[in-house]
């Protein structure tokens, strides 16, 4: 392992309580200014941590099992579809704690390729980062956006993170809004926010930074770097991204016409978007997360060990 990563693996330890110093070898510009909770932060983070996610203790097994599934489906999916990075990247979802205590945010564990992800593999943190489900260590980019994201947005139960080809691309432009010339951009009318400041996501810090950006929208463009959904469930989320990076690359091909886009009027993108959030979620989503979870099921049936 390169240097730079053992040096951000210690960061991850720092975050977690270890007593690290930077050194010869780990520079001081690896380590965030503040790489422990401040007690405000702790606070919220424990108030989104116990939420209510399973009435019945009893059946919190079942459920944490769930949504372990799920996940697992989702990263092998998104590895499907390419839209991954190495080992870089992450998606996590809120659940109930397979021990009937509180909650956990599951995720992939650092240094597992997305194709070999499975239901048990997945680590759970904490309200404090630390991994009580599982075994591995949490990258640290994944604490400082995730967690921050989930403490601010007690909706979004669930947070994809990934550099996908087309929306990664038009982030990459000086205007890098989404238009409205595609029914699959419609229904992201008024629903994407713009993180025009690129920063290294090393801190919580930038994490809080970033959940500011995405106020109450349920999409944020990471210009220079990447798509990030906030929404309640695996599937909708899934269904968001899916149809946020369509209309993305339908974008990115009609500009490569070099012609004038025809842009849909406002009141016809109002209705379009407002019919969208009523009816395709959660059914539609559902339906399709379920689609090619069958799918997948298929052909990598290790990934619900």
């Amino acid at each position: 392992m390169c240097s730079l990563w053992r040096s951000r693996l210690l960061v991850v330890n720092a975050l977690l309580g270890k007593r690290v110093k930077p050194s010869a070898s780990f520079p001081a510009w690896l380590f965030p200014r503040d790489f422990t909770l401040s007690s405000e932060k702790k606070s919220s983070a424990a108030a989104a941590w116990a939420k209510d996610l399973c009435a019945n203790a009893k059946t919190a097994k079942l459920i944490n099992r769930e949504c372990r599934v799920n996940l697992a489906t989702a990263y092998r999916l998104l590895d499907h579809l390419s839209w991954g990075e190495g080992i870089c990247n992450h998606l996590t979802v809120m659940a109930p704690a397979a021990s009937g205590n509180g909650n956990v945010m599951l995720l992939i564990p650092y240094g597992l390729h997305w194709s070999e992800v499975t239901a048990s593999c997945l680590i759970g943190l904490d309200e404090n980062c630390r991994v009580v489900e599982g075994e591995g260590e949490a990258e640290l980019s994944a604490i400082c956006i995730h967690t921050e994201i989930h403490r601010a947005r007690a909706d979004a139960d669930c947070v994809l993170h990934v550099h996908s080809p087309y929306s990664t691309a038009i982030g990459m432009l000086k205007d890098a809004r989404l238009l409205m010339v595609h029914q699959n951009s419609l229904r992201f009318y008024r629903n994407v926010a713009y993180d025009v400041d690129y920063s290294l996501p090393d801190s919580v810090q930038e994490g809080g930074r970033l959940a500011a950006c995405l106020a109450d929208k349920q999409l944020l463009v990471m210009c220079n770097h990447g798509l990030l959904v906030a929404m309640p469930t695996i599937a909708q989320a899934f269904d968001h991204l899916y149809y946020y990076e369509k209309a993305s690359q339908f974008q990115v091909l009609a500009m490569s016409c070099s012609r004038e886009l025809k842009v849909v009027a406002d009141d016809v993108c109002e209705s379009v978007y407002k019919d969208s959030q009523e009816r395709l979620l959660p059914t539609y989503a559902d339906m399709h997360f379920s689609a090619w979870k069958r799918v997948l099921m298929k052909r990598y049936p290790d990934l619900a060990e």
